[in-house]
C-alpha cells in the first residue's frame, strides 16, 4: 500500500474486509460514547445557560482557582493555551469573566469570574469535560502513557495530527502547523 493516500487504502481495505474486527468496534463504541457524553453535556449546557460545554468547563475551573493566567487555566483544563485563549475571551466579550494585570507582577494578566459568570454556575449542568478527566486520572500511571501512546498512534494512521486540539465542541483557533510532507504527496 505504500504511498497511497488514506482515502485509496480505506477503499482498498474496505474491499477486502467483510467486516470490523470485534475489538474495533469495541474501541469505537467505547470512542462514540465519550463523545455523546461530551456532546450531550454540551447541548445541555448551551440549553440551559447558553454557553458551550467548553465555556461552561472553563468557568467551573476558574470557579475552583482564581484569579490564574491563562496558561495556568490551560494546565488546569488540560489543553493548550491557543485553544483556551479562544475560550476565555468570548467569556470576556460575555461578561463572565474579567481580565486584569496582576498587582504583584505587571507582566501578568490574571482571569477572574466576575459577579455574572459567578451567578451562571448556580443554575449551570455539570460538565462532561470534568468526568473525564476524572476517568483518566483514576488509571494507573502505566496504562495512561499506553493509553496517550496508542491514540497518538491513532491519530497519526488517521492522518489528523495536523489539526488543533482544541476544547471539546468549541471551535479551534486554526490549524496546527504540518510536521513535515505528507505522506502520499
Amino acid at each position: 500500500m505504500g504511498a497511497q493516500t488514506l482515502p485509496a487504502q480505506l477503499k482498498q481495505k474496505n474491499s477486502l474486509r467483510p467486516r470490523a474486527e470485534p475489538a474495533v468496534r469495541e474501541v469505537l463504541n467505547s470512542l462514540r460514547r465519550i463523545v455523546r457524553s461530551l456532546r450531550v453535556a454540551s447541548r445541555t449546557a448551551e440549553q440551559k445557560v447558553g454557553l458551550s460545554g467548553a465555556q461552561l468547563f472553563v468557568l467551573q475551573c476558574l470557579a475552583r482557582k482564581s484569579p490564574c493566567s491563562v496558561n495556568e487555566l490551560a494546565a488546569r483544563t488540560a489543553t493548550d493555551q491557543s485553544s483556551v485563549s479562544v475560550v476565555v475571551s468570548r467569556l470576556v466579550a460575555s461578561g463572565y469573566v474579567r481580565r486584569a494585570v496582576s498587582k504583584s507582577d505587571r507582566r501578568r494578566v490574571e482571569l477572574s469570574l466576575t459577579r455574572t459568570g459567578k451567578a451562571l454556575l448556580g443554575s449551570a449542568p455539570e460538565v462532561a469535560q470534568e468526568r473525564l478527566l476524572l476517568a483518566l486520572e483514576r488509571l494507573k500511571p502505566q496504562d495512561l502513557r499506553d493509553l496517550s501512546r496508542i491514540l497518538a498512534e491513532v491519530v497519526e494512521h488517521a492522518e489528523v495530527s495536523e489539526l488543533a486540539p482544541a476544547l471539546f465542541f468549541e471551535e479551534a483557533p486554526a490549524l496546527a502547523p504540518a510536521k513535515g510532507p505528507r505522506r502520499g504527496a
